[in-house]
Formats: C-alpha cells, sequence, structure tokens
C-alpha cells in the first residue's frame, strides 16, 4: 500500500507488520542474493564528507553557503543531512537533502550540556 506523508510522519501500524518485503519473493528472482560470493560493484567517483564542529552557525552565512552549494554542485550531491546549532535560536536545526531538494525546520530544544 502507499501512504502518504509530510516529513515521514506516519502512524507505525501502518507500515509495521504489513509483509511488504519477502525474502523468499526476493530469491524467486534472485537466487544469489544471500550468497557471500557475489561481486559488489562500488563507484569510485562516491565519497562522502563529514564535517564536525563546535558554535553556532550564522543563519544569513549559512543560507547563503547552502544555496551557492546546491545551485554549483547540487546535481552532484546524493544525500546530504545534518543538525546545526543556530545563532538566536533555541532548537535544533535538522535538515536533509537530495541533490537539489533541502528541506530543514526546527526540531526541540537542545538538552543542557549538549552540543
Amino acid at each position: 500500500p502507499i501512504v502518504r506523508t509530510t516529513n515521514s510522519e506516519v502512524a507505525v501500524d501502518s507500515v509495521l507488520g504489513i509483509r511488504a518485503f519477502s525474502l523468499d519473493r526476493v530469491l524467486e528472482t534472485d537466487a544469489e542474493f544471500l550468497s557471500d560470493a557475489q561481486e559488489h560493484m562500488h563507484d569510485q567517483t562516491v565519497t562522502s564528507v563529514g564535517i564536525t564542529t563546535q558554535g553556532e552557525c550564522d543563519l544569513e552565512k549559512l543560507n547563503q553557503w547552502l544555496g551557492v552549494l546546491l545551485k554549483e554542485k547540487g546535481v552532484d550531491m546524493f544525500r546530504m543531512k545534518g543538525v546545526l546549532a543556530v545563532q538566536g535560536v533555541d532548537d535544533k536545526f535538522v535538515f536533509q537533502g537530495i541533490h537539489m531538494i533541502f528541506t530543514g525546520k526546527p526540531l526541540k530544544p537542545w538538552a543542557e550540556g549538549e552540543e
């Protein structure tokens, strides 16, 4: 079944226990699915970058940087996600993106002593 949602807000009962995945069905079409002997190919042009730093972001500078990044490199970016501290905002800012599609919103306040 197709469950329509926004920001992954969905009742757990609508996605758990529905038997959407069947190992028997997969093995019918790919008998070697569980074989350790399968050869895996990885695209050597795909890499990952992680940025970790303490402190708060300047929202205006962050928006400018993300705008340029998405405009110039968006088609090359498979996935991005993160949690940021923004100056003057008590809540965590959580974001995610796929290619040039980006979304972010405040989540909840930072816990005492949390960085």
